[in-house]
């Protein structure tokens, strides 16, 4: 998709687009408020005490899904008043007031729909919960086939930017609700109301871990976005398209790597709940190895060709040799937290990686301006591997303290 509408859409649509396409990360990520992660976990231990669960996980599942569906609504409401409260002209440098109304109300109206989608995509927290991640691999296939087949084909027909845009966001909607249909239909779970009081109280009972959820996710993602924010703050809306493309064949391979690790996620659940811990060593280091693979390799090949790789995918030249490199070792530390988070997530410790991401999160906007107002793009991307240090060093460190903890007997509550 980048590559055809880097193309198609002027650098400033580009850009802009880049950042419009941030808001799905955002919202799943952040405004799902961790119950989505908490869900998966308490569906992972019941399936794993399946003997005795009963009707729980439906009751469960179908509360979340009401929440959010509730949460959706004042969602929407939020989005449409800060349309108007945000002074978009200062958060987008452009030279065309017309897009940035575009852009603004694509916010409001893209916002609203992926609220929406936020209840409909714990499908995804269902099947990785019953160890079924080759549904969750079906269904975001088909999206991304979606997303990419629709663009083709209103490039073709010479729609407008607002127009591509908005389309995007409904697909992404509708193959989540599909999914979730094809969820409750493979668990034979009727749809039904759950009672208020029921869904307050299963709700209550999942804050606790999922408000720790909520905090990691909220600040992790933004700081995951943050950047582009910036870069079209201090360099302008242009810049941010070339910045984009890089980091985005870095998320390409975080992507793939993270694929491989969210399988473990609810595996790590599991096996915590059957105390096979040997199991849970093993397949720590294993992630290890292949985590550093992945990304030296990423690096090694984006110095050596990524100028290249990304003009025969987008027919744009970017020859900044130093962001290359330097995206690369954000790439790599990005995704050493990863492989040591989602075993932290799994087993329900947070703690820690909260207090780190936040930190991270507050530290990186003021450390970026200073830096890229000297240094650029280069500045920008220097603050980000910076403020993500402390839980580059942390996750490891509890993560094998937690291991020895486990093979020797030690307590396995998880925080």
């Amino acid at each position: 998709m980048a590559g055809i509408l880097a193309r198609y859409f002027s650098p400033e649509e580009f850009g802009m687009w880049a950042i419009l396409m941030s808001l799905n990360g955002i919202l799943i990520n952040g405004f799902d408020f961790g119950f989505g992660n908490a869900l998966r976990n308490k569906l992972a231990y019941l399936y794993g005490q399946k003997e005795t669960a009963g009707p729980q996980p439906r009751i469960y599942f179908l509360s979340v899904f009401y929440w959010f569906i509730f949460s959706a609504i004042f969602l929407t409401v939020l989005f449409f008043v800060a349309k108007w409260l945000i002074p978009w002209e200062l958060l987008f440098r452009s030279q065309n007031p017309g897009l940035v109304g575009e852009g603004s109300f694509l916010i409001a109206v893209g916002g609203s729909i992926l609220a929406f989608n936020i209840a409909f995509n714990i499908f995804s927290s269902g099947f990785f919960g019953y160890q079924e991640s080759h549904w969750n691999a079906l269904f975001n296939g088909l999206s991304k086939l979606g997303l990419l087949a629709c663009t083709l084909l209103f490039v073709f027909l010479g729609r407008s930017f607002f127009f591509i845009n908005f389309t995007l966001f409904l697909v992404t909607l509708a193959v989540s609700i599909f999914a979730w249909g094809i969820f409750l239909k493979v668990r034979q779970w009727p749809l039904g109301l759950i009672p208020p009081l029921t869904i307050w109280e299963k709700i209550k009972e999942l804050w606790r871990p999922s408000a720790q959820f909520a905090a990691l996710q909220i600040f992790s993602t933004g700081l995951l976005n943050a950047d582009y924010f910036v870069v079209s703050g201090v360099l302008g809306l242009e810049t941010v398209g070339d910045y984009f493309l890089i980091k985005r064949v870095y998320l390409v391979l975080a992507g793939f790597h993270f694929a491989l690790l969210l399988p473990i996620w609810s595996a790590y659940t599991e096996a915590l709940a059957t105390r096979d811990f040997a199991w849970i060593d093993r397949t720590l280091r294993i992630t290890v190895g292949y985590t550093l693979l992945i990304f030296v390799a990423g690096i090694l090949v984006m110095v050596l060709l990524g100028d290249r790789i990304i003009y025969l995918w987008t027919g744009k030249w970017v020859q900044t040799p130093s962001l290359f490199f330097w995206l690369g070792i954000w790439g790599l530390v990005y995704g050493w937290s990863n492989c040591f988070s989602v075993f932290l997530n799994g087993t329900g410790h947070l703690k820690w990686q909260v207090l780190w991401v936040v930190c991270a999160a507050f530290g990186f906007p003021p450390l970026a301006i200073f830096l890229g107002q000297g240094l650029g793009a280069l500045g920008i991307c220097l603050a980000l591997i910076v403020v993500s240090l402390p839980v580059t060093f942390s996750n490891p460190l509890e993560s094998f303290a937690l291991v020895r903890g486990y093979r020797k007997g030690g307590n396995f509550a998880g925080s």
